[in-house]
């Protein structure tokens, strides 16, 4: 099966350390057994933008910086890169990167085989296209299609009841019962109102997606999606990236040996069509990943899955979603109590209520807590430790953004309005003690969906200048001056569902660096310069006039 270049697509990212280069043992040294699971240093580190649909873009980028700059030693992010960290994690335990048959891969070999699973995920996504774990990894399209072809809303209008009907039994169909979220149902089964709620929930349906934040009913309104049924199924997909279960590993060693280092600088669509014995190195992942399937199918339970492993459990990461706390949560509460009753709700928030939170290893979060590098700013004084956490519960929270989820409840005090709160997580990574940090972002503004968000939380004007501001002493520019480098794509500028486009953006995109690490690299990326001047990437860059 080729890959197709129109697919709607899910998420990636590969970590490990730039063992040519770094000046303190990485994971690619830990492979050969010269050091502990964890790098005592971190020599390279990578923060990823969230970027919700266009998702896929982390995916090229993170494989061109691995074949060129080494793996990665530690990773953060939150909202869809949540998602991304975890696969990088499940890509790094997959023991064919290191064992070259009869023999340990040398750096060289390490780095093509971990960009080639980074490369491979959009052949992933289009063998499940038509399931749900493509769903699981940002399909969200068709299912969105299915609920508006059936044109609920006119038969609302006709007949309510019988709109209701139809749009409680479209939920539970069997094509989609796995994915909906069970809130959904239940409100409108126990609804005192079930038409307001009807018409609210095709409402949220017509805009997911969108990112869109115009009201704080993205806070309240149930979501579509199960985000726990979603970390089940990213699960499976870890798990195949791993090796886990049962993986067919001389098949995967066959895979690397003829696609990876012949696939250097070529992006996935190039490498698929290379050969690999009688067949394409597409066609073998394909059979590849298919028998795997079928043999999971046959005992799911016959091994423990990497999405209850915990986070950071086998490289640095950080993972963030905003909270909600106090009075704040105590209002967010009333009003989501309000709304299921189908009465007028009221919900005041107050910016000072809102902290940016992490999940990570605990020795990580205290470094994080302790800031030894003296960050200032805002965003780094708004830090809140939310303890080390299994990827399941990490993966329930930080992608649940406004709009694809209600804020969901961490505990009894604390409230998750999803993972926009930080979008440039580079302050992080320094203060955990990465030498080497390399930005995935893209550029233009910063996000209006985040701000929007904060906005809506209570954030004024001065704070959003504290926070967001380009052309001031603002986080991000703090972030943009502290890191060694930027990966600077421009995924704003792409469709969704345009995975050739968004490929081969990210994957050729613009880097700037100064640090000898990125500078000095062997091989060199031709791609590389010392500033961009592309706004959102450069610090101080103007607007495009």
């Amino acid at each position: 099966m080729s890959p197709s270049p129109r697919l709607f697509l899910g998420s990636l990212l590969l970590p490990l350390a730039l063992a040519s280069c770094a000046p303190s043992p990485s994971s690619n040294d830990c492979a050969e057994g010269k050091c502990d699971s964890q790098p005592s240093a971190l020599g390279l580190c990578t923060a990823i933008r969230g970027n919700g649909q266009l998702i896929t873009a982390h995916f090229a980028s993170l494989a061109r910086i691995v074949e060129h700059f080494g793996m990665i030693d530690g990773a953060a992010g939150g909202s869809s890169a949540s998602i991304t960290v975890f696969m990088t994690e499940s890509m790094q335990a997959n023991p064919n990167i290191s064992d070259c048959g009869d023999r340990s891969c040398d750096t060289a070999e390490r780095n093509a085989r971990a960009a080639l699973l980074l490369k491979s995920f959009p052949g992933y996504v289009q063998h499940l296209s038509t399931t749900d774990e493509a769903a699981a990894v940002g399909q969200l399209l068709p299912l969105v299609a299915k609920i508006k072809a059936a044109g609920i809303d006119s038969l609302l209008d006709e007949d309510a009841q019988a709109g209701i009907d139809a749009l409680t039994a479209l939920l539970e169909s069997d094509d989609l019962r796995d994915l909906i979220n069970p809130e959904l149902i239940g409100l409108l089964q126990n609804s005192p109102n079930p038409e307001q709620h009807a018409r609210d929930i095709l409402e949220g349906v017509q805009k997911l997606g969108s990112f869109a934040a115009d009201s704080d009913t993205i806070f309240i309104r149930p979501g579509l999606l199960s985000f726990p049924a979603l970390a089940d199924k990213l699960g499976r997909a870890g798990d195949f990236y791993a090796g886990n279960g049962p993986a067919d590993q001389a098949s995967m060693q066959r895979f690397m040996e003829a696609c990876a280092s012949p696939g250097r600088d070529k992006s996935w669509f190039e490498v698929a069509a290379l050969p690999a014995g009688e067949e394409s190195c597409g066609q073998l992942f394909d059979s590849m990943l298919g028998s795997y399937r079928a043999a999971l199918a046959a005992d799911p339970d016959s091994f423990a899955s990497r999405i209850d492993e915990p986070v950071g459990g086998k490289m640095a990461a950080l993972i963030s979603t905003s909270i909600l706390s106090g009075e704040s949560a105590d209002s967010w509460r009333q009003a989501r109590a309000d709304y299921n009753q189908a009465q007028p709700y009221t919900f005041t928030p107050s910016f000072s209520d809102v902290s940016f939170g992490y999940w990570g290893r605990a020795k990580d979060l205290e470094k994080v807590a302790a800031n030894d590098q003296g960050y200032q700013d805002l965003k780094t004084s708004k830090f809140r430790d939310l303890g080390q956490a299994s990827w399941r519960e990490v993966l329930s929270f930080s992608p649940a953004e406004p709009g694809l989820a209600r804020a969901l409840e961490l505990d009894d005090e604390l409230v998750s309005f999803g993972g926009w709160s930080d979008l440039s997580p580079v302050m992080a990574l320094r203060n955990i003690g990465c030498e080497n940090v390399v930005y995935v972002t893209r550029r233009g503004e910063e996000s209006s969906f985040a701000t929007g968000v904060a906005t809506l939380l209570g954030m004024s004007s001065a704070e959003k200048a504290e926070l967001y501001d380009l052309d001031a002493n603002s986080s991000y520019t703090v972030a943009l001056e502290e890191t060694d480098a930027t990966w600077c794509t421009d995924w704003n500028n792409k469709e969704a569902t345009d995975l050739l486009g968004i490929t081969l953006d990210g994957y050729n995109a613009p880097m700037e660096a100064t640090s000898e690490y990125f500078t000095r690299a062997d091989p060199s990326y031709d791609n590389l310069s010392e500033a961009t001047g592309l706004r959102g990437c450069t610090p101080g860059a103007a607007a495009a006039p």
